[in-house]
């Protein structure tokens, strides 16, 4: 008769696990194939600015009022961009600060991400891409009815190569969190 209630037990335990796996799998399908911005590193890239300051004796470059860089589909605007050049005069890296927002525009295979953060350091020579700082994702709905998503994290690390992204928590975000309706 023991042998009834521990039956009974496990049934339950493995309804409840199997219950957890599908709950896990709808959540993965809604999340989609993973965090992917739409890039293209090889492209050029294209600088605008209300106001262009180049420090020749620094190798260095400020961006002002209403900075944008822009390569390929992806989009990078702050309040201040501050860009380090190589003896050559190429570009090496940049770092954004004030209202920094990425936005990856949409084409055939990608849907339009928009990023928003407190800075950006974007390094040109390893083709990686960090905003830090009250990170927000947001995903576009890509059919009608369909919700936007909303992902928050305290760093978000972006492969310009492959467009691979990794969103982390970290000092008052210890957590990543997703938001799917």
């Amino acid at each position: 008769m023991r042998v009834l209630p521990n039956i009974f037990a496990m049934l339950i335990m493995l309804s409840a696990m199997s219950q957890a796996q599908e709950r896990a799998q709808e959540t993965a399908q809604m999340a989609g194939p993973g965090l992917r911005f739409a890039t293209d590193a090889a492209a050029p890239i294209d600088l605008e600015a209300g106001l262009m300051v180049w420090q020749r004796g620094d190798d260095t470059m400020r961006l002002s009022d209403g900075a944008l860089v822009r390569q390929g589909p992806l989009t990078l605007s702050a309040a201040r961009i501050d860009i380090r050049l190589a003896d050559d005069g190429t570009a090496q890296s940049l770092k954004a600060e004030g209202q920094v927002v990425l936005v990856s525009a949409e084409d055939a295979r990608q849907v339009t991400r928009r990023a928003k953060a407190d800075m950006a350091i974007m390094d040109l020579t390893a083709d990686t891409l960090v905003l830090r700082g009250n990170v927000s994702v947001l995903q576009m709905a890509t059919e009608a009815g369909a919700q936007d998503r909303q992902l928050s994290g305290a760093q978000l690390a972006l492969d310009l190569a492959s467009g691979k992204a990794r969103l982390t928590g970290g000092g008052d975000k210890p957590r990543a969190r997703i938001e799917l309706r």
